[in-house]
């Protein structure tokens, strides 16, 4: 994410040299507002013919990270489902007494969990801060608010069929030895 950001700001250095950047360090952008941002470069790129050579190069990174974030969660998402997730997850967080960095509502943005595991991999020391209730209830949020691409939607109906099988198998089992 931190070279996506650095390649954003390249791409607008070359492009426009009256573009200031004031703090590189304190800027942070979900996969959704850098998937606009490269939109519009690449609408404006394509405006501007000068110097075609350069301009064939540039377009080419921008196209392939347009590619890429369109195939992620980025590309499936709109302003709408960000901000509905925000207030959600801070009502969430009020509710319980949990708190996320700001850092973590955008990994949950922009990667969109679907397993506990994920969770533990983007929030620091989620074991400590989370109960096995809380991730739950943020996979339902993220689940809820923000859609993903469709293998992920269908990982997920599949894994819940799949878990329903085996807790049938698992009461057939025990049916089948309360009965000897």
């Amino acid at each position: 994410q931190t070279c996506l950001i650095h390649f954003i700001k390249r791409i607008f250095q070359r492009l426009d040299q009256r573009m200031e950047i004031l703090s590189a360090g304190e800027i942070r952008l979900s996969n959704l507002e850098a998937l606009t941002i490269l939109r519009e470069v690449k609408e404006d790129h394509t405006k501007k013919k000068a110097n075609k050579r350069k301009n064939d190069r540039l377009l080419t990174l921008v196209l392939e990270s347009i590619k890429y974030l369109e195939e992620s969660p980025a590309g499936q998402q709109e302003e709408s489902n960000i901000k509905d997730f925000v207030s959600n997850m801070q009502q969430f967080c009020q509710d319980e007494n949990c708190f996320l960095t700001k850092q973590e509502f955008l990994q949950l943005v922009n990667i969109r969990p679907s397993k506990p595991v994920d969770i533990q991999l983007l929030i620091k020391e989620s074991q400590d801060r989370l109960s096995e209730e809380q991730v739950d209830k943020i996979l339902e949020i993220v689940g809820c608010s923000i859609p993903g691409t469709e293998e992920e939607e269908e990982g997920e109906e599949e894994g819940g069929e799949e878990e329903q099988e085996e807790e049938t198998a698992d009461a057939e089992a025990l049916d089948e030895g309360e009965g000897k």
